[in-house]
Parts: structure tokens; sequence; C-alpha cells
């Protein structure tokens, strides 16, 4: 099918052929629809698929139109019409997800956003560094700050269970170590005139009775007292210092009647030269037995347990029962009961 011209409605072959406006021209047929200027593909303008040249392109102009309530109307219910399908159109997009191309201009302008955040946040926190923020000290926020601070120390030792399951299986002390024992006294701390419940040792069997009096170059009185003879008047002196070989009281050395006389037939042994007794064996230290080392801190309960720091070496440790031993701290020379998880063996 031939080409025809739009202007003379001629053939156009293609060595003549000019194609705009949607239309095919031939080059000499291309002039303005006013003033037939010869145009090219630089100097023309379109209008209606029509060239024209600069000075005769046809102009738009506006056109007053009265604002009457019937144009407000239509302006009012165009613009609804608007806002409600772009908010249909809105709705229909919510949740869904638009996926853009990772193009380099892309992946540039997401690093320039991160750094401008990083930037800005990192700002404000230099703006913030050395400000203090004054905290109300009330009763309940010390409550808080408190509670916080043994949770965080039951947290950081872990012993929370631990603590739980050993509370659980400590036997109460009765079943443990039987009724109550009464506490011995001191014998310094015995007076025979006074005290008429016996001494804490009276109870020990003797195979001697011995009977002293403090009232001095009196006869004594009591059982058993009758079957000594000449019993001479003595100072009273303590007990221990008594020399039942010699019968002589360590605290005065004397009788109060002077040396006593020596039985009938006694000879007196010859005087011998002193001879150092021979040196004893070095005797080995005590073995230390099962060592153990301390774990955490722990303040004794009960009389009869111990308390010790962490990191300190128990010594002669001897398990009792489940949960339980019996050891001497070396650092303090104690010794008692001790909680077992609280340990750990060395050697």
């Amino acid at each position: 099918m031939s080409k025809k011209c739009a202007k003379c409605e001629k053939t156009v072959y293609p060595t003549e052929e000019l194609k705009c406006l949607d239309k095919f021209w031939h080059k000499a047929c291309f002039k303005c629809d006013v003033c037939n200027m010869t145009l090219n593909m630089k100097n023309y303008k379109g209008y209606n698929k029509i060239p024209y040249c600069n000075v005769h392109y046809p102009t738009t102009s506006f056109t007053a139109v009265a604002d009457t309530p019937e144009n407000q109307r239509i302006k009012q219910n165009t613009k609804v019409q608007s806002n409600v399908q772009y908010h249909s159109e809105f709705e229909k997009q919510k949740g869904a997800y638009t996926q853009v191309a990772d193009t380099p201009d892309m992946l540039r302008h997401q690093q320039n956003t991160k750094n401008i955040s990083l930037i800005k946040y990192h700002a404000d926190f230099e703006k913030m560094k050395g400000k203090k923020l004054t905290v109300v000290d009330d009763p309940e926020t010390m409550r808080i700050k408190q509670n916080t601070a043994i949770q965080s120390q039951v947290e950081y030792h872990k012993v929370k269970d631990q603590l739980n399951e050993m509370e659980i299986r400590r036997p109460d002390r009765e079943a443990r170590e039987g009724p109550a024992r009464p506490q011995p006294g001191k014998i310094s701390n015995y007076e025979p005139e006074t005290n008429t419940g016996g001494t804490p040792y009276s109870m020990r069997n003797s195979q001697a009775r011995v009977v002293y009096d403090s009232n001095i170059g009196k006869d004594l009185e009591g059982p058993g007292v009758h079957e000594v003879e000449d019993v001479p008047t003595r100072r009273v002196g303590s007990i221990s210092d008594y020399d039942p070989m010699n019968n002589q009281f360590g605290s005065i050395g004397r009788y109060s009647g002077g040396d006593p006389e020596p039985p009938r037939g006694y000879q007196a042994p010859p005087p011998q030269s002193y001879q150092p007794p021979p040196p004893q064996p070095a005797m080995p230290p005590p073995s230390e037995g099962m060592v153990c080392k301390a774990l955490y801190d722990y303040t004794s309960a009960d009389v009869d347990e111990v308390s010790f720091q962490e990191d300190d070496l128990i010594i002669q440790c001897q398990p009792i029962d489940e949960g339980w031993m019996e050891g001497t701290v070396k650092r303090t020379g104690q010794r008692g009961m001790l909680p077992s998880n609280y340990v750990e063996p060395v050697n």
C-alpha cells in the first residue's frame, strides 16, 4: 500500500518521505498551515496534528466561568469522588508488599539513610552524656532497689534453688542432736556452802573420797573421816596443786607445822646427777584428711555449724548424711557442721 501525503494527498516515495505528527509528508509539503513557511523537524510546532511555525502557533487562553452554586456543587462532588476512589485504592494496597529492585542507586540511598539515622542518634546520645536524672528516693523506690540488689546477688551466685533445697532437707535441731544438754560449769565457780545441787563433776565415779575444809585447825566431819587418824592441820590450796605422792600442796609447799617427818625405816636415796631425757623423734605433721574448697560464703545458722568464706579450705572433712558433712576451717581452726553443696573436694 502506497503512502499518501497529508498535504497534497499524492504518493510519497521513500527518498522524499517525512514522518511527523503521525502522518506522512513530502519534504516540500511540510509547511506552516497559516503562512506556508517550509518547516523541518527542528522548528515546527504541532497542534491538533497540524504543523505551525513559532509565530502562528495558536495559544491557549483561559475561559472565565461564573462561580454559581451549581458549579460549586459539581466541584465538591468531583472532589468527594476523587477522595473515595483514592481511599479505596489505598485500602486495597494495605498489607501488600511493593517489590523494589535493588539497584545501585537504591542501595546507595538505603546506606545514606542508615548513616543519617546513626549520626542523629549518636548526636542525641552525646548531648545526654554527663547529665544525671534525679529520682526521688521514696520508700517504694528504696524497697525496689533493695529487692533488685538481693535478686541480683542470688542470681549471680546461683544459690537460690540450692538454698531452698537445703532448707527443705535440713532436719530440726532436736531430731539431729536429741534433747538439749545442759552446759557444764567451771569447778572454780563451785561453792560448797551455797551450792546444794552438786557440781557438774559430782556424778563422776571415784575410788577415793577426799574431804577438805576451809576451817583451819578444826576437826573434819563427815562419812569416811573417822577412819582418818592424826590428820594434820593444813592450809587450803587448789586441788590441782595437791601432790598425793609426797603429801604436799604446791601452792604453799609446806604444812603449817613444818616439814613432815619421813616414815620409820625410810632411807633417802643417794643424790644422782641429772640425766637429760633422750631426744624424742619428731612427730609427723597431722594429716589433713579429706580437703574441700569453699565455693560460696556461708554463715552458720546453729551452734554446731561453722561459718566460712569463699575459697576457704576445709580439712578433715567427714560426710555425715546427705547434704551435710563435718570439717575444720583451716583459716579459723573452727570445726563443725557445714552443707556439702557449698564445697567441692580438692584431693
